[in-house]
């Protein structure tokens, strides 16, 4: 489901649309002066903007879906390490240093609360919150290593079952760097199109949202106020995210 942010851009797009449809109507009575109002360049930035949200719009799914895979492998990993440790408890001659050791490496491994997504849309607070979220789940899988470490250097350490095995973390570990390095390489594009669509709705010169209000003012400045257009036009709100 996209979110209410997501929603908010495509809104300020589609009010633009709007609004030079309105425009169009009018004829011959809309002359702005302002050549950044004129109706050839107000199409330009809508059309600009759809595009740089459907850039978005493309990308933000296989980083969803990234997001999604590492979320689910990494899950159920807590519970799998504590079946693991009753496992390395029942193994002929293990010491209470030992169990205390694996139990440290373990809290390691299970890493911190699961971090919540960002609420803002602004590139560079998401690259901040994605850099945490990304190291949170680099440093896990490093400690995987010492993990499987600690195992093959457990003298009669050596499992029946398959989930205990060291070759069944060693195979973990590499399923983590895949999953944590997928994230990274789809999040990239998606962030450098985010910057590009707020560039263009909220940041550059020539923004969609100041202009969209500049035109809606000029609008105000030719119609009566009673008008049917001018109520029409009224409805029709652009705003910052």
């Amino acid at each position: 489901m996209a979110s209410n942010s997501e929603i908010g851009h495509a809104k300020n797009i589609a009010n633009l649309n709007l609004l030079n449809n309105n425009i169009q109507a009018l004829g011959s009575i809309y002359i702005p002066s302002n050549s950044m109002l004129k109706i050839e360049y107000l199409q330009q930035i809508y059309t600009i903007s759809f595009n740089s949200q459907e850039k978005v719009n493309i990308l933000l799914a296989p980083y969803s879906i990234a997001v999604n895979d590492r979320e689910i492998f990494f899950e159920p990993l807590n519970r799998q390490l504590t079946k693991l440790k009753k496992a390395y408890k029942a193994t002929e001659g293990v010491t209470p240093a030992q169990i205390e050791d694996l139990t440290t490496i373990i809290r390691k491994l299970n890493g911190g609360r699961k971090s919540k997504k960002p609420t803002t849309t602004d590139p560079t607070s998401i690259q901040v919150s994605h850099s945490t979220s990304q190291m949170s789940y680099d440093q896990r899988t490093n400690n995987m290593d010492g993990l499987i470490s600690f195992l093959q250097n457990t003298p009669n350490y050596n499992p029946n079952e398959e989930e205990y095995k060291v070759e069944t973390y060693q195979a973990k570990k590499e399923t983590m760097l895949a999953k944590t390095q997928a994230v990274s390489n789809t999040f990239v594009p998606l962030n450098n199109a985010r910057s590009e669509r707020n560039k263009n709705l909220y940041t550059a010169e020539d923004n969609l949202v100041d202009i969209g209000n500049k035109a809606k003012d000029y609008l105000f400045s030719i119609l009566d106020v009673n008008s049917v257009q001018y109520k029409a036009i009224a409805k029709i709100k652009f705003r910052k995210i």
